[in-house]
């Protein structure tokens, strides 16, 4: 969630694990500098489900105090927490579990969006979350794919050609909530192209429906802002930083960033 982010509608969350080492990290507010301690040392960095007493004291105690609770989870291809959310709220009948089939930024855009329908009155649906995401476009340029390989979440061919051939991909989340690759570019240079190529289509539509757009961001360092930035200035808006967060920083490290483009609401 972005920090300037204010509504009326109160928001919990429930984080996912991360160890380091096999030894469970405390929920805290430098956890995502440990993990990128431990990745710069090569240590094995690790998630993990949220802890199901967490989930279940949390859905135990909202569905008494409101007559709905929504609850926003992480793809379902990707981790297993939205299945361990759906079966403990299966318990009560008036808390509705959606899958994202998306994460990080385009999960904060989607939920922004939710807040905002739910503050209008609305009741949210499975296809609201569609169309929330379908009103998005999602791009991640990675810039050393060796901490994706490590967990799994990137073929093993396009590891050895981003360290051997200077080859970065930019990927995105499928409509399905699969990790898809976007298209491979041979160095940083190529990647910006690439994404403001991308992001000119994406405006372009949205212009065609007469909608205004939103930036949304998070990087793995301080210097990619000011690409984000440049995207921003074409189109006359302020971009919106979301910290990268310490579940997406254990899979793909400091070297990257993520920019999503959205419909304006």
């Amino acid at each position: 969630m972005r920090k300037d982010f204010h509504t009326d509608i109160e928001i919990y969350t429930i984080p996912v694990r991360v160890f380091i080492n096999d030894e469970e990290l405390e929920d805290s507010d430098d956890i995502t500098d440990k993990i990128l301690e431990a990745i710069e040392k090569g240590e094995k960095v690790e998630t993990s489900l949220p802890r199901v007493d967490v989930v279940e004291k949390t859905f135990h105690e909202l569905h008494k105090k409101y007559d709905a609770v929504y609850v926003l989870s992480i793809s379902s291809l990707l981790s297993g927490t939205y299945n361990l959310f759906y079966t403990i709220a299966n318990k009560y009948e008036n808390v509705f579990v959606f899958d994202s089939k998306s994460v990080s930024i385009q999960n904060t855009y989607v939920l922004e969006r939710m807040l905002k329908d739910i503050e209008l009155g609305k009741k949210i649906e499975e296809d609201d979350i569609i169309s929330y995401r379908d009103d998005s476009l999602f791009l991640i340029a990675v810039f050393d794919v060796t901490q994706l390989q490590k967990s799994g979440r990137i073929g093993k061919i396009t590891s050895v050609l981003g360290k051997m051939l200077h080859v970065k991909p930019i990927l995105t989340i499928a409509r399905n909530g699969e990790v898809q690759l976007v298209q491979k570019a041979i160095g940083i240079k190529k990647v910006k192209e690439v994404i403001k190529e991308k992001a000119e289509e994406f405006v372009e539509k949205a212009r065609k429906k007469e909608k205004g757009i939103r930036i949304y961001a998070a990087v793995g360092k301080e210097d990619y802002k000011d690409f984000i930035y440049e995207v921003a200035q074409l189109y006359d808006v302020k971009p919106y930083f979301v910290d990268i967060g310490p579940a997406v920083t254990t899979h793909v490290g400091k070297e990257g960033f993520g920019i999503l483009l959205g419909l304006d609401f």
